[in-house]
C-alpha cells in the first residue's frame, strides 16, 4: 500500500500524510491490513461520524483527500460531511480494469438492494437515503437540470473513463500502480541466477482465500501440480532456461508449499524484477501481467481441465489472453510448438487502456496529482 499510493514520496515532498480508516465506521472489514508497520504509521482510526466531523475540521486549508469514486458513490454520507468545507481538495481515482467478471445484466432493483446490504449502506440510515438519491440523479440527472456529488478533480488511468460532462481541465491523467511499481523499482538490481528465465506467476489456485470456492478433491490439487510441473519442465527444457516460480505473498502461510515445485526457486516479493528479466512469463492470470506488458516480454497463458467446472476462472483466463492477444495453453493437452519466444509482442493497445497512455507524465501518480491540483487552485486565486 505505502508503493501504491507513494506516501513515503508524498512526506519527502513536505506533505503530511494519514490514511482514514473506515472500516469500523460501516462495519466493512477487519483490521488485518492495519497490521503492517508500514501502515501503522499513517493510520488514523475514524469510528464514528464524531470522529468524522472533528478530522474535518482540523485539516489545513487547501488539505487534499483522496478516494476511489466508487467511496463516494457508496458513501455520500462521506461527501456531505467532508465537502461542508469548500476549501479542501477531494481527488476521486477511477482505475480501469479487465472486466474478469460475469457481463450478465442484473435487475436493477436487485442490483441496488444487494449492495446496501453487502457494504452496509445503512449504517447509518441517512447515508442509504442518500445512496439511493445520488444514484438516482447520477442517472437521469441532467434530463431535470440536479447534480450528483462530484469530486473537484478525476484522477484516472484512461481518458476515456472520464463522463462527457465532466469539466476536462478537473481532470488529472495518470497510470495505472503497477507503473508506480515500475518507477519504483526500476533501478533495484536481481541476483543473476534469477535471471533469463521461464517465470511462472504463481496464484495459488487451490490455496488462495480469494478462490476457496474451489472444492477440488486432494488427489485433483496433486494432479494439478504433477501436469503443471510438467509443463514448466518441457518448456524449461525446449529453451534451456530455468523455470523461476514468483510466488504468492500467501505463500508464506504455507511452510510446505515449495513442495508443490521440486527442483524449482520460488521466490516472493520480487515479481516486477522477475519478469522485468524474464526469458518467457507465464501464469494462469495474475494480475502481475502488467509487468509483462510494461517490459514487452512474451507471455504464455496456463489453463486446465480442472478449472472447466469453475467458470469464473475459465472467463478470467479468455478475457485476458484476448485482451493481450496471447496464446492459451492447456498442461493436459498441449503443443511446445504452439510456443515460439522469436514473435515479438504487440501490447499497445492493452498498454494503453490499461497501465499508461502515452500522454501521461512518467511520474508518481499521487505526488504529481496533488502538484496539479494546488497548481490548479493557486492559479484560480491568481485570477
Amino acid at each position: 500500500m505505502t508503493e501504491s499510493y507513494q506516501f513515503n514520496q508524498l512526506k519527502e515532498l513536505g506533505h503530511e500524510v494519514e490514511i482514514w480508516y473506515f472500516g469500523n465506521l460501516f462495519g466493512l472489514s477487519s483490521n488485518i491490513v492495519l497490521n503492517a508497520p508500514a501502515i501503522k504509521e499513517y493510520v488514523v482510526m475514524i469510528n464514528s461520524l464524531d470522529i468524522l466531523k472533528d478530522k474535518v475540521q482540523e485539516l489545513e486549508s487547501g488539505a487534499v483527500l483522496f478516494s476511489t469514486l466508487g467511496t463516494f458513490h457508496y458513501f455520500p454520507i462521506l461527501y456531505k460531511i467532508i465537502k461542508c468545507r469548500k476549501d479542501l481538495i477531494w481527488i476521486g481515482r477511477i482505475t480501469k480494469s479487465i472486466p474478469l467478471a460475469s457481463s450478465k445484466s442484473s435487475n436493477p432493483l436487485k442490483s441496488v438492494l444487494r449492495n446496501i446490504f453487502f457494504y452496509n449502506l445503512y449504517r447509518p440510515f441517512s447515508n442509504v437515503m442518500l445512496y439511493v438519491v445520488q444514484k438516482a440523479i447520477r442517472k437521469y440527472g441532467q434530463v431535470v437540470g440536479l447534480k450528483a456529488y462530484q469530486p473537484d478533480y478525476l484522477m484516472v488511468t484512461n481518458i476515456e473513463q472520464v463522463p462527457s460532462s465532466y469539466p476536462k481541465e478537473r481532470v488529472i491523467l495518470t497510470h495505472a500502480d503497477d507503473y508506480n511499481i515500475h518507477l519504483l523499482k526500476k533501478d533495484i538490481e536481481l541476483d543473476l541466477s534469477l535471471q533469463d528465465a521461464i517465470v511462472f506467476l504463481d496464484q495459488m489456485i487451490y490455496y488462495h482465500s480469494d478462490l476457496k470456492n474451489l472444492r477440488a478433491d486432494d488427489k485433483d490439487v496433486d494432479r494439478y501440480y504433477q501436469k503443471l510441473n510438467k509443463l514448466l519442465d518441457d518448456v524449461s527444457q525446449k529453451y534451456g532456461k530455468p523455470v523461476v516460480i514468483a510466488g504468492h505473498p500467501e505463500a508464506e502461510k504455507y511452510p510446505h508449499y515449495q513442495e508443490r515445485f521440486k527442483g524449482k526457486k520460488l521466490v516472493t516479493g520480487k515479481s516486477l524484477n522477475l519478469v522485468k528479466h524474464a526469458a518467457l512469463v507465464m501464469t494462469h492470470y495474475s494480475g502481475a501481467v502488467n509487468f509483462a506488458v510494461i517490459y514487452k516480454k512474451p507471455l504464455l497463458m496456463v489453463s486446465s481441465r480442472g478449472f472447466e467446472p469453475y467458470e469464473n476462472i475459465m472467463r478470467s483466463i479468455r478475457t485476458l489472453s484476448k485482451e493481450l492477444n496471447v496464446k492459451v495453453i492447456n498442461i493436459d493437452n498441449y503443443d511446445l510448438q504452439e510456443i515460439d519466444l522469436s514473435l515479438k509482442p504487440n501490447y499497445n493497445t492493452y498498454r494503453n487502456q490499461y497501465i499508461k497512455s502515452d500522454n501521461t507524465p512518467d511520474e508518481l501518480s499521487y505526488p504529481y496529482a496533488v502538484s496539479y491540483a494546488l497548481n490548479q487552485v493557486k492559479a484560480k486565486e491568481a485570477h
